[in-house]
This record gives C-alpha cells, structure tokens and sequence, in this order.
C-alpha cells in the first residue's frame, strides 16, 4: 500500500484474548476444508494474518464463538482470490458460483451444497455454526446480506470483461456490497450472543451508523490494496477511478480517499452521540440499549482493527497473495465429511428479506448526516 498515509480513525484497538487460539484452530479449518494447500502456501497464507483481524473485530467473543468468526470472516479472501483470473471475467461463471454460494442458507441443515465444492462445502459449515441459535428474524437478514455480497462477483466480473472506465456512483453502489461486510457486522451480534431490536436496526440511524462503518472499510481497504489490484488490471479500486477520472496524481487521489475516511468517522461520532435519544424515541428498554450500544462498539472495533490488520498483513505489504497461495477452489475436491452436521434445531429462512431500505448519504465530501426519519418496519 502507499507509505505515510494516516487515516482518522480515533477508537480504542481492542484484541481478543483468545486469538491464538482461534489462530491455531482456523489454519486446522482451512486445511480440512482443501482450501489451502500444506507447506508453502499454508505458511503464505498464515502470513496474512486474517486472524488478527477478526481478533481485533471481535474482542470479546468466548471460544467457540471467535473460532466461528475467524473462520467466517477468513473466508471471505480465499472467495476473493477465485476471481482474481479467468473466473473474475466470466459473468456466467461468477453467476453459477455465487448462486450456488447464495442457495446455502436456505438448503436444509446436513445437506450438501448444490455446487459440492470445497469452498461452497466451508460455506455451508460457516453457516450452520452461524445461524445456531439466533432467530429467524437475524437468519433472514443475514442471509439477505449473504446473498448480496455473494451476488456482487457477478457485477464485478461484468465490469471486468467489458473493460469500461467505472462509473463512481456506480462502483460504490457495487462495492459496498462487494466489500462483504454486512455478513461481518452481522457476526457482531452472534459472536457477541444478542440481537439488536429490529425497530433499532432498521431505524434510519443506525441504518447510516452502519453505512459509514462499511465505507470506512472500504475506503481503507482501497488504500491498502492500491498496487496489488493496479498489478492484476482490476478497476474496482476508487484511487484508481478518481485518478482516471480527474487526471489528478496518485497522491492527490490518495488524500481525496483519506478525507473521505475522515468525513465518515466524523459522522459516525456525531451521530452516536444522538443513540440514546433515539433508543429513548424507540422505547428501547434496557437490554436493548445495550444491544445498540454493543453493537455500535463492534462497528467502531471493525473499523480501527481492519486498519491495524490492513497495514501489516503480508497480503498487502508484499508477500505472496491471491490465486498463488488459495489455488483453484471452484473445482471439485474430496469430501471432508458432511458439509453441514445435521441440527433439528437450526433450520434456514425460507425466502430472503428486500434490500436495505434506508438510503444513505452520499459519500462526497460535503456529506451530511439527514434529519431522523420515521423507523422502516420489516
């Protein structure tokens, strides 16, 4: 990544206790799923340091809970990884893949996967861990975010193969879903055992709380693999496109993206500020101020740690990466056993939940956060 670039991001970092722990258990996961290979490729891929980010997202979660997390949110760059060939300029291919990926949570518990592949295999396992004992509400949602995310290969395969200049509104469109992290912030409530009241979550608010938390990220993340998908002709990278687009420099494009960093931290904070007269509007009773509250420092944990994590992993800061370590994962593998042990308790939601109803602020510069509206109901 470019050197000397400073983000605002002024939240406590955190790490939970038990990361070498789940360090140790997700290098096992990945061997027994066949998703990375023994010897050199696993040490590469130990030298990204996946772990630690999900360790400092998720600083409080017990031990079996940081295991499901580190393995959830690890998975999401082996998935990455599989596009970054011919796959990630095959419209029809990405579409196979991911709908194959998006059927998961809505298949029987212990069935295997319509696509059996190794990768959809380690899916299906994320998720019957994940959706154990949360509530259909929370399954219907995330496996609406799942979907999303899973969906967004397709557009960018699309963008790839056409070859067109990107468009900035619609590349951040795309890449808010692309990014993956609503599955992760999803994962806030279950490695932390709570859900946040729906008429909390869907509220206007939160709703931008969580949309600047997911740009931040984002933004960041451009900045921290700026040369990595410049050196594989990938155009989804805002640096890139406001450089394009401006015919401005690399560096002038870097401090457009660090500002807007700063300008989606900033409204986060004064935003928060206003929670507890919202929770009070809502009438929230304790246990879901809390749930607010905990959710909010899961956000704010997300995004000091992906910074920490983005500066100092190996994927970025020149180490082996991508296809060169993952391999081929849309291939058919052997079986590890039973995709999905089966679970009388823990069954998929039946059909997935509209898109994201409260629209955000637009992510210029002169962006501010707007008057609190009526709650959305779902």
């Amino acid at each position: 990544m470019p050197q000397d670039v400073r983000f605002f991001l002024p939240f406590a970092r955190r790490v939970n206790p038990l990361a070498e722990r789940a360090r140790a258990h997700h290098l096992g996961w990945v061997r027994a799923h066949g998703l990375v290979a023994e010897g050199p490729a696993l040490r590469a891929y130990a030298d990204w340091r996946l772990t630690d980010l999900a360790a400092y997202a998720y600083p409080e979660a017990n031990a079996e809970d940081i295991e499901l997390a580190t393995d959830a949110v690890c998975l999401g760059f082996p998935l990455d990884d599989q596009f970054d060939g011919e796959l990630g300029r095959s419209p029809s291919s990405a579409f196979r893949l991911s709908t194959a990926l998006a059927g998961i949570p809505y298949r029987p518990p212990g069935e295997r996967p319509a696509l059996d592949l190794p990768l959809t295999r380690a899916y299906a396992d994320m998720w019957r861990r994940a959706s154990a004992g949360m509530s259909d509400a929370w399954r219907r949602r995330a496996a609406d975010n799942l979907t999303r995310f899973f969906r967004s290969y397709v557009g960018e395969a699309r963008n790839r193969l056409s070859g067109a200049p990107l468009d900035e509104n619609a590349y951040l469109s795309l890449r808010r879903q692309a990014v993956g992290t609503a599955p992760c912030f999803d994962l806030i409530e279950r490695a932390g055992r709570f859900e946040v009241p729906a008429r909390a979550y869907w509220s206007r608010e939160l709703q931008i709380l969580t949309r600047c938390a997911g740009d931040v990220i984002f933004l960041c993340n451009d900045v921290h693999s700026l040369e990595r998908e410049e050196a594989q002709g990938d155009p989804h990278n805002l640096v890139l496109i406001r450089q394009r687009a401006q015919g401005c420099t690399r560096a002038q494009a870097v401090r457009q993206v660090t500002a807007l960093v700063r300008g989606r931290v900033e409204m986060f904070i004064e935003l928060s500020g206003r929670v507890p007269r919202i929770a009070a509007r809502l009438g929230l009773d304790t246990a879901g101020r809390v749930a607010v509250e905990r959710y909010l420092e899961g956000l704010r944990c997300w995004m000091a740690g992906n910074q920490r994590w983005g500066v100092a992993s190996a994927r970025y800061t020149g180490g082996a990466a991508g296809r060169g370590v993952i391999g081929d994962l849309t291939v058919p593998g052997p079986a590890s056993g039973p995709a999905s042990p089966p679970s009388g308790e823990v069954s998929g939601p039946v059909v997935p939940v509209g898109a994201l109803p409260a629209p955000a602020p637009s992510i210029g510069p002169t962006a501010r956060v707007a008057p609190p509206r009526a709650t959305v109901a779902h």
